[in-house]
């Protein structure tokens, strides 16, 4: 199920509200909470839920065995269990396949592979159940010894299944402490309605453009048709992701939960490091935290440290090479960067310049993101160039993109603060008169995305793949 179909916002969200307000009791609420969380995930993937719930009660004893021992070296040895444990089932899954493939065509072992249907989200709540065990593991947050409440934090479906990687340590108080109001509802309701609009309103109409012209049109592509086509995918990817997340932080609000931002304007960013401290941040800073850190950050090993984590950033997004490649060239800009800096050249000193510069860059980094096959993406590139063909639009890439051609600038300044800054001056003062303009706008686009939904064909959530 996702937040921007039909089912969601005329059945399961009405439900699931009334059901949990209605609800008397820290308890009540959290066990209707846990039972829609449940349902929603089982929407399309019924069997896995049970795993996912047996994954869970894994995490849920070694923690508890974490808690009880002293010895150092048999903690480190349930920490490791815990681990491996985890990524053994994400491996399975979601890298099985890739790396038998790799391996064969190496030396051709003749290993098997499988037809595995991942399941949604898996690499998302992966990652929140290694915070408890790691967070646990270090102290930095108390071990949680009723089950079903740490099945609530794993399942809690506002951000199950794209994020954001919401840390135990970060809900730990609030699965038994917090306090829903009519501010939080409010509030929540219309960061809602703003995901939800950056999703319908932008991310479907983006990655239409996007669809027609590299894939429906690439075989007679020309350069400056996959530039615009690159950029509304680059379009396409913010608004669909940061909106899901918007949806994800507003629908926390409404539940008492306090979920931390995962985008703060990405496409404003003036240098690379810039960018990934605002894009995808919850995912950043895990590898910073778990992986970077303890491998020894700045203080050894320092560039090698930079090419794991972007490595395993790329993997992350999926099993195929041109993820991988798309981390490993962020790595190495990250090195270029910094060590363009130990020597005095810093492009983030050059108002607009450096903000021009990192877009282009980013731009065409997700060419190497959207195209997962190979022959493809290096062709991209080639075009992108300028090597290979021809320059300037054709006739029918002229008729796909002046029929969309509005929602271009409207997107641009849809990812800048302006709207942000504006909203902050309209709503300053929390009165009667804002909460009722807020619901006014909430409703106003809820039915708006309602209506247009069962008109669109084009709806996917980019990120329930990863």
């Amino acid at each position: 199920m996702v937040f921007s179909s039909v089912i969601f916002l005329g059945i399961f969200l009405p439900l699931s509200l009334i059901g949990y307000f209605i609800m008397p009791g820290r308890t009540g609420k959290n066990i209707v909470l846990l039972i829609f969380s449940l349902m929603f995930y089982a929407w399309g993937e019924p069997k896995w839920v049970f795993i996912m719930a047996a994954l869970t009660f894994a995490d849920y004893m070694f923690a508890m065995l974490m808690d009880k021992v002293n010895k150092k070296g048999l903690k480190v040895t349930l920490l490791s269990m815990a681990v491996i444990s985890n990524l053994s089932l994400l491996f399975i899954v979601k890298y099985y396949n890739f790396f038998v493939s790799a391996v064969n065509g190496v030396i051709n072992l003749g290993l098997p592979e499988y037809d595995i249907r991942m399941p949604v989200g898996i690499s998302f709540f992966t990652f929140q159940a290694l915070t408890y065990v790691v967070d646990v593991y270090r102290k930095d947050a108390r071990v949680q010894k009723n089950y079903f409440y740490l099945l609530l934090y794993i399942s809690m479906f506002p951000q199950l299944i794209a994020g954001p990687i919401v840390r135990y340590s970060d809900i730990d108080m609030q699965i038994n402490d917090r306090t829903e109001s009519m501010r939080g509802f409010v509030d929540g309701m219309f960061r809602f309605s703003i995901g939800l609009g950056k999703k319908v309103l932008f991310a479907n109409y983006a990655g239409n453009i996007a669809t027609q012209l590299l894939e429906d049109n690439f075989n007679g592509i020309s350069a400056a048709a996959v530039w615009i086509g690159v950029f509304m995918f680059t379009m396409q990817i913010y608004f669909d992701f940061s909106g899901y997340s918007d949806m994800a932080i507003g629908l926390g609000k409404v539940f008492g939960f306090d979920y931390k931002e995962n985008f703060n304007y990405p496409y404003m960013a003036d240098s690379i490091s810039d960018f990934w401290r605002r894009w995808h941040i919850s995912l950043s800073t895990f590898f910073r935290d778990y992986v970077y850190i303890p491998l020894g950050g700045n203080r050894k090993h320092h560039m090698l440290n930079i090419m794991i984590v972007w490595f395993l950033t790329g993997l992350w997004h999926g099993a195929s090479w041109n993820f991988i490649i798309w981390g490993l060239f962020y790595g190495i800009l990250l090195i270029v960067e910094k060590k363009l800096k130990n020597i005095g050249i810093d492009i983030s000193k050059v108002p607009v310049f450096g903000n021009i510069l990192v877009l282009i860059i980013i731009v065409y980094s997700m060419a190497l993101f959207y195209f997962v096959d190979f022959g493809k993406m290096v062709q991209a590139t080639y075009y992108m160039l300028g090597i290979g063909n021809r320059i300037s639009l054709g006739i029918a890439e002229k008729t796909i993109i002046y029929k969309y051609l509005w929602s271009i600038p409207v997107m641009v300044v849809a990812c800048t603060p302006i709207q942000k800054k504006a909203a902050s001056k309209i709503f300053k003062k929390e009165t009667v008169h804002t909460d009722i303009l807020q619901s006014v706008m909430f409703a106003a686009v809820y039915i708006l995305c309602f209506i247009l939904i069962l008109n669109q064909t084009y709806n996917p959530f980019l990120y329930f793949r990863f």
